[in-house]
């Protein structure tokens, strides 16, 4: 049974890849082979010679893809693309939402959101001692 391998998995000397984007003069889309992987833990770096006889070195592993994972890696974008226009939306909607008074009830906000009320009716108590006012 062969080992399937993710979008994450790094690549290996001699895989065949697919750029994803444009990289400096080699346009998205380019075939071409790993000649060196290198880097540390999760930061990934590669060597890798283009169609055409182009070579390129320090590619990031997000820059490429493997022929066969190329309609996984689209259907990822597409949904990173929709998760962050949800999250703007989401984003948005709260802000107008504070702005307008709906669902802010004029409590506190920022950190004293945070704090329990009976706290700061203390703390309000003890400055107001202080100040002798």
């Amino acid at each position: 049974m062969p080992k399937t391998l993710d979008l994450d998995t790094p690549f290996r000397k001699g895989e065949k890849v697919i750029a994803t984007r444009d990289l400096e003069e080699i346009p998205g889309g380019t075939k071409g082979k790993v000649q060196l992987h290198n880097g540390l833990g999760q930061w990934h770096r590669y060597w890798v010679l283009f169609d055409g006889g182009r070579q390129m070195g320090q590619v990031d592993h997000d820059d490429l893809v493997r022929p066969n994972q190329l309609d996984a890696w689209k259907t990822r974008k597409e949904e990173e693309a929709m998760a962050a226009e949800r999250s703007a939306a989401e984003a948005e909607e709260a802000a107008a939402a504070a702005s307008s008074g709906d669902g802010g009830g004029g409590g506190p906000t920022g950190i004293a959101a945070q704090i329990p009320a009976h706290l700061l009716e203390r703390s309000k108590a003890a400055k107001t001692r202080l100040l002798g006012g």
